[in-house]
């Protein structure tokens, strides 16, 4: 196999950087008021919505924060009150005017780390939207926030810390190719193992017709859902690869509202792709980075029209299904299942029906979650919180609380979900409340269920 080594200070100097990109990153830096610059880049929504907004509470009464705690500290209106107070007193005249003549600190109690800590009380998980009267999107709100505490360099230590790897290593994890490479033929000499066939997990395949991109931890970690891709890919005979350079399918400056960081993490994807020149990328189980790339990268916003065509692995195996091209024995998951929506993938690019029919057709025994679909209640984790152990009891308490009744409430022995991040905070709610499911990602039981010609079957 070839050298593919991605620390080689060579090969990261020549990553692309989007003409305009970084001068436009600078001028706010060197701008007096880059928090205007900041606001002004952002969608015009946020200004609509600082016009809009009638402070009426219903975003409060279905938001998983409140309904955990029910302060005004937690109320979605109070936490944007003070997004949009500092766009009115900066961006504005009268703003600017008044702040003259009775000038005020920009912070409640001139503490900006308070206010830090306030925008990552948000689960950005756009539940508010869905029942807001005049459609208010707080997240919209929240991600300004996180863009002027990354400006001020006050973003979560793990956030920054794995945006800094993604820069790096192109991974999170901060990961070589070569533990990539590693992991990868322990899993195929497993796949041997189970079946008794030789299901290949290709890498760095030039002029491989689809190029799969899961989120590092289904590669390092939790590998079931990266087997069962494979053997979906293997059944169907695809022509497929996955890269060492670049194989992990998240994108935290989305989460901490850093355009920078998030153009960059998803143009090191794109141009990956048109390095294999494959004819699809397929995303894995990473809502984030789902979004961004299928509805930003993709839609010739920023580097314009790709040269491929962009799916997730749920609209992929679910099609599969759907057509007879693989066979799934939903008697080899016999325990009872229920499926829980990534905020992400159901609220933010309607990926509601595939997961469920994929988790439908590997198991004997499927419940629906009470309130499931584009607004069902956050895990407690979104918006990268789950990847915060400062916040663990936070999110055991607080915003994972509706979560733990309807897991308490659930006759299900197995939840499955679609996104990373959602089984993070799913794990340790059952960890901490001692449950007694067991959490899965969607392509997990696909690789318990799926039917191979000549596999060999365990008894076991």
């Amino acid at each position: 196999m070839a050298e593919t080594d991605i620390h080689n200070r060579a090969q990261r100097e020549t990553k692309f950087i989007p003409a305009g990109m970084v001068g436009a990153y600078f001028r706010r830096i060197a701008d007096p008021d880059p928090f205007v610059r900041d606001i002004q880049d952002e969608p015009s929504a946020f200004m609509l919505y600082a016009d809009i907004c009638t402070k009426c509470g219903v975003c409060a009464e279905e938001c998983p924060v409140y309904y955990g705690q029910p302060t005004k500290r937690m109320h979605p209106v109070e936490r944007s009150r003070q997004v949009i107070q500092l766009y009115r007193k900066h961006a504005t005249w009268w703003g600017r005017l008044k702040n003259a003549i009775w000038p005020k600190p920009d912070f409640e109690d001139d503490n900006a780390e308070l206010f830090a800590e306030r925008m990552y009380e948000c689960l950005t998980c756009r539940r508010c939207a869905a029942y807001c009267p005049v459609g208010i999107d707080h997240s919209v709100v929240t991600r300004v926030g996180r863009s002027l505490v990354d400006f001020m360099g006050l973003t979560p230590q793990a956030l920054a810390q794995g945006t800094d790897n993604s820069f790096n290593t192109g991974n999170l994890e901060g990961a070589s190719a070569e533990a990539m490479i590693d992991c990868v033929q322990f899993l195929e000499e497993e796949l041997k193992e189970e079946t008794g066939l030789d299901i290949r997990i290709p890498i760095d395949k030039e002029g491989a017709e689809i190029y799969f991109v899961p989120p590092s931890g289904d590669v390092l970690v939790h590998a079931e859902n990266l087997m069962g891709i494979a053997k979906v890919f293997y059944a169907v005979g695809a022509d497929w690869t996955m890269s060492s350079r670049a194989f992990d399918a998240a994108n935290f400056g989305f989460t901490t509202g850093n355009n920078f960081s998030m153009r960059f993490e998803a143009k090191h994807y794109i141009d990956e792709a048109e390095k294999i020149g494959c004819k699809t990328m397929v995303m894995g189980e990473c809502g984030h980075a789902y979004r961004v790339i299928k509805f930003m990268a993709a839609e010739g916003w920023w580097w314009g029209k790709l040269s491929f065509e962009i799916t997730s692995a749920f609209e992929y195996t679910a099609d599969l299904i759907e057509s007879g091209a693989i066979t799934l024995d939903p008697e080899r998951n016999p325990d009872r299942v229920t499926y829980h929506d990534s905020c992400q993938f159901a609220a933010g690019c309607n990926i509601v029906d595939e997961p469920r029919d994929i988790v439908k057709a590997s198991c004997s025994d499927y419940e629906e979650m009470e309130g499931g679909g584009p607004t069902q209640w956050c895990c407690g984790g979104g918006g990268g919180l789950s990847a915060l152990r400062s916040v663990h009891d936070f999110r055991m308490d607080i915003s994972g609380k509706k979560k733990l009744e309807q897991l308490q409430a659930s006759n299900a022995k197995i939840v499955s979900t679609s996104c990373l991040q959602c089984r993070t905070q799913l794990r340790e709610l059952v960890r901490h409340y001692k449950l007694t499911q067991r959490v899965t990602g969607v392509h997990e039981l696909v690789n318990s269920a799926i039917v191979l010609e000549g596999e060999t079957v365990s008894d076991g």
